[in-house]
């Protein structure tokens, strides 16, 4: 039998929250479907809505779900706020699995910079580091400009991690552009007859009407859910090598092309998105839940 994978999901996770983005709910849900993973636990952090408001909505969610069994650490609460249990757990579990850890990184990234605090060789631990966010020009999103919300949080603590990590896998806001589901997936969830569909229908719908009203979409941009699938499913994507070269000026708008220091990463692409999505919902209706 082969040994699952270990991984860590450090994320702002909002699904359920009125008009906050649901993706890493998704992106946790698609974790726990995936069979070759091992979670081992969430970290919490800032961005779609504060520290607290993260973490009591992930302990709602997997009590949802039937899977508090999945531990759950409250991190930062803000840029320079170290130290925190999330910044403990991942430094420890960095030790004890290292060389193998992969970490899914989908809100900002001061846990990290915590961890690296505690130990500083958390980063030189890791199997791969998947981050979601970055933009490497302008983001325009239903024509309307977009700000990049993750990676420019705690610029200092992501140009850190992006300056010191290894194998570093980043969804930039625009090929995440290509992770777009549409209205029609919402009808098919609804329909699908499984527990978990019916699940998701009712917890996207708002969501979904929201990007109509407000980013004239017809459909959700399904961001965090690019970073776990580059992650665990890498065949889904080019995953040609390249260089970034963010500076401290760039990085405070999310901005990884600069004239900084180049670092070498992948910027993954989606090579078939009608092959990529119907993965993702597979993925995720198979999340070993008890509703």
């Amino acid at each position: 039998m082969t040994e699952k994978i270990p991984v860590i999901l450090d994320c702002d996770n909002t699904m359920g929250l009125p008009g906050c983005d649901v993706d890493d709910g998704l992106a946790l849900l698609y974790l726990l479907g995936s069979p070759g993973v091992r979670l081992l636990g969430v970290t919490c952090s800032y961005g779609n809505s504060t520290q607290e408001a993260v973490y009591h909505n992930t302990l709602r969610l997997l009590d949802q779900l039937g899977r508090r069994d999945i531990p759950v650490y409250r991190g930062s609460q803000g840029p320079g706020q170290l130290p925190s249990p999330a910044a403990d757990f991942l430094s420890a579990a960095a030790r004890e699995h290292s060389g193998e850890l992969r970490l899914l990184v989908t809100g900002s990234t001061t846990n990290l910079l915590g961890a690296l605090a505690l130990d500083g060789g958390f980063l030189d631990r890791l199997h791969t580091i998947s981050l979601m966010g970055g933009v490497t020009e302008p983001l325009l999103v239903g024509g309307k400009p977009m700000a990049e919300l993750n990676l420019s949080i705690d610029a200092r603590a992501s140009l850190e991690v992006l300056r010191r990590a290894h194998h570093i896998r980043i969804a930039t806001a625009q090929n995440c552009l290509s992770s777009f589901f549409p209205q029609s997936d919402l009808t098919a969830l609804a329909e699908n007859g499984s527990p978990v569909g019916a699940y998701l229908a009712g917890e996207l719908a708002d969501w979904y009407a929201y990007n109509a009203e407000h980013w004239n979409l017809d459909g959700i941009v399904n961001w965090d859910v690019m970073a776990a699938a580059q992650l665990i499913c890498p065949e889904l994507f080019d995953l040609s090598d390249t260089v970034i070269t963010p500076t401290p000026e760039s990085m405070a708008w999310g901005m990884l092309l600069g004239d900084g220091p180049a670092i070498p990463v992948q910027l993954p692409v989606i090579r078939d998105p009608e092959q990529y999505r119907r993965r993702v919902w597979e993925t995720c209706l198979a999340a070993r839940i008890h509703i």
